[in-house]
């Protein structure tokens, strides 16, 4: 150590002194630069899990949603169907009525009915009715027509 001393100048011991306080002031640096390197990329990596696990809870209450909603839709569906069967036998009930009493009591019928009739057969068919209404209203249309006033005058 002595041999250091005589060696060197004082201002050449501060000289290194000071040069190795720099060099711990920069290796410590260095330390906090790289501990914070790895805390921003573990944090990062925390923000991604949790971005996901954020998005993995937001699919599944979607999911539940989807299937609370597919449910909604089908028993919907269901009972559009249902209400148009009854809707078919309504209009099927309907005009065997008409049908028995323009063809079996009146003999005739006025524009007005027939075009109601019409109309409500056109319904049946949009609902894909099929059975012997197509001939229930043929024998309706093939029926003399007589306009509503003749029909009041002959009731006078």
């Amino acid at each position: 150590m002595m041999e250091l001393l005589q060696k060197f100048s004082p201002s050449q011991i501060i000289m290194f002194i000071i040069l190795l306080c720099l060099v711990f002031k920069e290796v410590a640096d260095f330390i906090d630069w790289f501990k914070s390197k790895v805390s921003k990329r573990d944090e990062s990596i925390k923000e991604e899990q949790d971005e996901k696990e954020s998005l993995e809870e937001r699919i599944e209450s979607l999911e539940k949603k989807y299937d609370g909603h597919t449910e909604v839709l089908n028993n919907i569906a269901d009972n559009v169907d249902l209400l148009l069967l009854s809707d078919r036998d309504a209009i099927k009930a309907y005009i065997t009525g008409e049908h028995h009493r323009l063809c079996y009591e009146k003999h005739w019928v006025d524009d007005y009915t027939l075009d109601c009739l019409e109309r409500r057969y056109g319904h049946y068919v949009d609902e894909h009715g099929n059975s012997f209404i197509e001939q229930l209203m043929n024998e309706i249309r093939a029926l003399p027509k007589q306009s509503f006033t003749e029909e009041k005058e002959q009731g006078e």
